[in-house]
């Protein structure tokens, strides 16, 4: 008689067809079109044959149940993934594969039928196990990503900039580390909002992000503080030095295209830590303070004046 193995790889071709059978059955016109049907001839009759050497042999190519759940979910055309689909992928293959040894039990030993089953389910059992949770991992990251960016400008958002902030503050109170922080106000974005509509003062608020990207260093973190308004946090930064960056900024901000025939204004305020203050709320307080006054002067940057009892770095 022969065994259940050879059973197996004999008809991996069946019951391959009958695995896209069956998604086929469950597939709309969309999915149907996804389905890399080469693929899927070439590939999926092979990894039926190496779960059943695997099942019967505990031999394989060290391919590993999640690499076998992982290569399933991508010849059944799915664009994302999820934990449910996945599960609902590797049970029909699950299914093909036993029905398969129950059409040939008048040719294999019933008892290694049943054992083949076992081993089949222990593996599938693992294989699900491993892709819910690589499934639950990438999409716990990508939850942990949409909660701390801005989803118009791609820019991290204040609940990521606070967490930022505490973070430089605690570097600075142990090694003494600077750190400074733009607040800007772009002005005129209602205007823009109400004379031309919603999508142009989108765009020039997406305009504005890519110029505080392109701008700032790869160390810095821009934020998009909500409305018109956004953030930039500058490791290793005094208050001169970050304005000089201030400065630049409100220059390359003037050439974002926009919807009006004048050029962008932005208003700047600069405050450094441990210059102006080492606490949060009070950086955030004196960098707002600066800001509004630069708009009523009519300037592009303002910096709050040091404390006389500050040891640091004079900014004006």
């Amino acid at each position: 008689m022969e065994s259940p193995i050879s059973r197996l790889e004999e008809s991996r071709g069946e019951i391959a067809k009958a695995w896209v059978m069956r998604v086929v059955e469950r597939s709309s016109l969309e999915e149907l079109q996804r389905l890399p049907m080469a693929r899927i001839a070439r590939e999926l009759p092979e990894l039926v044959a190496e779960i059943a050497r695997v099942a019967g042999q505990g031999e394989g190519s060290g391919t590993t149940p999640l690499d076998w759940a992982q290569q399933l979910s991508e010849l059944s055309g799915h664009e994302a993934p999820r934990a449910q689909q996945l599960v609902r992928d590797l049970a029909m293959l699950q299914s093909a594969m036993i029905a398969e040894l129950h059409r040939g039990l008048d040719r294999i030993d019933a008892v290694s039928a049943l054992a083949m089953v076992e081993r089949l389910a222990e593996i599938f059992s693992s294989m699900q196990a491993d892709a819910v949770e690589d499934v639950l991992t990438v999409r716990s990251g990508e939850l942990e990503w949409l909660g701390t960016t801005d989803s118009l400008t791609g820019l991290h958002n204040s609940r990521f900039m606070q967490q930022h902030l505490d973070h430089l503050l605690g570097v600075q109170k142990r090694y003494g580390h600077p750190f400074a922080l733009l607040l800007l106000d772009i002005e005129g974005l209602k205007r823009i909002n109400d004379a031309y509509g919603a999508s142009a003062g989108d765009r020039t608020l997406v305009g504005v992000a890519t110029a505080l990207s392109e701008t700032t260093r790869s160390i810095d973190t821009p934020v998009r503080m909500g409305g018109d308004e956004f953030c930039v946090l500058l490791p290793q930064q005094t208050a001169s030095r970050a304005r000089v960056l201030a400065d630049r900024l409100a220059t390359t901000i003037e050439h974002v295209d926009s919807p009006t025939p004048q050029p962008l204004r932005v208003s700047i305020g600069v405050v450094s830590c441990p210059q102006h203050a080492t606490d949060a709320e009070d950086l955030l307080a004196l960098a707002d303070g600066a800001m509004y006054r630069a708009k009523a002067a009519g300037e592009s940057v303002s910096v709050p004046d040091t404390p006389a009892s500050s040891n640091g770095d004079l900014a004006e």
